[in-house]
Formats: structure tokens, C-alpha cells, sequence
């Protein structure tokens, strides 16, 4: 049987430690968890092993393309996959990071995560640029998967895309993101030589991200409170700037870089809150795990935040520090509400999993293909 054929090559590079990679890797798990994995078959890059991940969800790498430098790579995509939709049939085909066939044989489907670079200042033309080809792109797919209305309504407005082909399939929450043990907590804290009470933000910090916001909330909340801020995640090219910033709360700021998931899972645990005050997401991956594990979350109400955190989360007025401020110190001075927030937090974030999510990515395949694909 012609499988589903899923392009996994962003778990071959960069993106396999970003957003991109954490939602293949939860929708792999999913198929695998639902019984769909044995219907589905990979696009992998030539020249690089085959990630792990894909062995042990025993799903099959059955097409693969040239690798070249990023931007060589969007340009030439569109005609490498079409080449490789015509050399290894397959029954669709789903693109999740660019990478759609200029024409295909098959229908396409193909996840957008979010349409960032289009709708915020701060990034070059060339990126833009990079961006035009796909986006045109986009209104020949059969079916477009997005993680929230935002990005749904983005889509529409911004590439003129029908919105009836468009369907939202909100990203799941691994079981590894639940709440850690109060020992187990106080003992990643004292590994790490966390020994005040810390705000926490997590992610690559570029503009976007909102780490000023967070350096100078912090420095307000030191008036009256003895905290810090802790900041987890691989900043690549942003270190310098990221440690410039951080420079400004001298002892009282810990960039730690990439840490493990298990440490995530303490770290957020361990927080006096997480807080996100992004200015842009498609979905916010880091808000639902900080849920997840039992944290207060707070940040800024605007784009798909609001529909991940629902009533659980502390959501401020958009770019609004002086409130942002308020909020996090009420939270800080009453133990009782931020009790409530964690237990509100706990119970939205069951509502989220990749089975879930690889159950409604499914129901797309079958309604553009017009078939059954998964018994009941």
C-alpha cells in the first residue's frame, strides 16, 4: 500500500531542537500511540542518518532529496519534491516547513505553523523574500493544517487562502511535561545553583520574545520581592545580546542554555512563575508545558495565546508591562491564588495531546483523500 508520505527533514537540522521539531516529534508519537504509524512513510534529506525517532516509532523512510544551503534549499524544493512525489508514489503528501511541490500528483496537505516574518518588524527582506515562493504556494494545497484560529485567520488574510481548506489542529502536550516531585524539584535547583525564588522564561530569546519585557518586569518586581530570572534555551546567534541584556540585573539572572527535558520539567516546576510575554505566536509551546508541569503562566494576551491557556493563564493587555507587573505581584504576595492558577493550569493542559492531535491530522488526510484511513 502507497504510504501517507510525512517530509521529516526538519528533525535532520536546526529546526529539530525548535518548535518545528517538538511538533513532529509529538505528531510521530501520536500516529504511533492511534495505531497510524505502519500507513506512514518519511522525506528525508540525502547524505544524514535517519533520525531516531523515526526507527522507534517504526515508521519507514521511503523518499529522500539533495541537501543544500537553507535559502538554495526553499528555492529548490518545490521542483526536488515534486521529483521525488513522481519517483516514490505515495497515497498524499504532507509538508510541514515549506517544502510543498510546485505540482504534485497527489494531493498535498501542508501544516503552517505560524506567518511571523510577514507580520512583524524586525526581520529582513530576505526573509520575506524567501517566504513569497511558499506562500503562493499555499493556495494550491488541497488542505492547510494550522495550531490555532490566529494562525487560521492569518493565513486567509495574508496568502488568500480559502479558509474552508483551512483546518486548526491545536498541538499536543507530551507526558513527559507533568508535575515533577517536590525532591526531585529541589534537586535540579541545587544542581543548577538556584538558590532564590525565579521567574523563568523559556526559548531562543530573539526580539520577538519579549526579553526586555522580562529583564525590566523583573528588575520592578526586586522592589519588594527577593527574586531572580532564569532563562532557559539555546540562543544561538541572540547570546550576545541575550547576555547584554541579562548583564543589566548583575547576580540576579541565570542564562542556563539548553537544558534536558527533565530539568525543563523541574525548572518550570520549580518557578515562582513562567512567564511569556511574546509578542507573536503561532501556537506557544512553552505556555501549555509550563501548564503542564504544574506552573503559574503568565504573559501577553495577543495572537494564539489565548486559546492555549484559556481561563488558566494570566493573560495582560498586550505589550502592557505596567500590568504585567501588577499581575505578577499579586500572584507573589497570594499564595492561595497562584494555588489556583497551578491547579487551573494542570486541568487545561490535559485537554492537549499528540494523540489527540495525530487523531484530527488524520481526519484531514481522510477528507481530502475522501477515505477511511483509521478504524474506528
Amino acid at each position: 500500500m502507497r504510504p501517507i508520505l510525512i517530509d521529516a527533514r526538519p528533525l535532520q537540522g536546526d529546526s529539530a531542537s525548535r518548535g518545528i521539531g517538538t511538533y513532529l516529534r509529538g505528531l510521530i508519537e501520536g500516529m504511533t500511540e492511534i495505531g497510524f504509524a505502519p500507513q506512514v512513510g518519511v522525506l528525508l534529506g540525502r547524505g544524514a542518518a535517519a533520525p531516531r525517532e523515526l526507527a522507534a516509532a517504526g515508521v519507514r523512510v521511503t523518499a529522500r532529496v539533495p541537501r543544500l544551503e537553507r535559502r538554495a534549499q526553499v528555492l529548490a524544493d518545490p521542483l526536488l519534491v515534486a521529483s521525488a512525489l513522481r519517483h516514490h508514489p505515495a497515497r498524499l503528501y504532507h509538508a510541514v516547513e515549506q517544502g510543498q511541490p510546485r505540482r504534485a500528483p497527489i494531493p498535498v496537505v501542508v501544516t503552517v505553523h505560524d506567518l511571523i516574518p510577514l507580520l512583524l518588524p524586525g526581520y529582513s527582506w530576505r526573509s520575506r523574500l524567501l517566504r513569497r515562493p511558499g506562500m503562493r504556494l499555499l493556495r494550491r494545497a488541497d488542505a492547510l493544517i494550522v495550531p490555532s484560529r490566529a494562525t487560521a485567520a492569518d493565513c486567509a488574510r495574508l496568502a488568500g487562502v480559502d479558509p474552508g481548506r483551512v483546518h486548526v489542529v491545536p498541538h499536543g502536550l507530551s507526558p513527559q511535561y507533568r508535575p515533577a516531585e517536590p525532591a526531585l524539584i529541589e534537586a535540579t535547583l541545587a544542581r543548577l545553583g538556584l538558590r532564590r525564588p525565579y521567574l523563568l522564561g523559556v526559548g531562543t530569546f530573539e526580539p520577538r520574545k519579549g526579553l526586555p519585557h522580562l529583564v525590566a518586569v523583573t528588575r520592578r518586581l526586586r522592589r519588594d520581592h527577593d527574586l531572580d530570572l532564569v532563562v532557559a534555551g539555546r540562543q544561538g546567534l541572540f547570546g550576545p545580546a541575550v547576555r547584554a541584556e541579562l548583564a543589566v540585573l548583575g547576580g540576579h539572572a541565570r542564562e542556563l542554555g539548553f537544558v534536558a527535558t527533565a530539568d525543563l520539567v523541574a525548572l518550570y516546576g520549580g518557578a515562582a512563575a513562567f512567564v511569556f510575554p511574546s509578542a507573536y505566536e503561532g501556537f506557544g509551546l512553552p505556555l501549555l508545558e509550563a501548564m503542564g508541569c504544574g506552573a503559574v503562566a503568565v504573559g501577553f494576551a495577543n495572537s494564539s495565546l489565548p486559546e492555549v491557556a484559556g481561563d488558566a493563564a494570566v493573560l495582560v493587555p498586550d505589550g502592557d508591562e505596567e500590568t504585567l507587573v501588577a499581575a505578577l505581584d499579586r500572584l507573589l504576595s497570594n499564595p492561595g491564588e497562584a494555588a489556583r492558577r497551578r491547579r487551573l493550569g494542570l486541568e487545561r493542559a490535559a485537554e492537549f495531546s499528540w494523540a489527540g492531535a495525530a487523531r484530527a491530522t488524520v481526519a484531514v488526510y481522510e477528507a481530502t483523500l475522501g477515505e477511511t484511513l483509521l478504524g474506528g
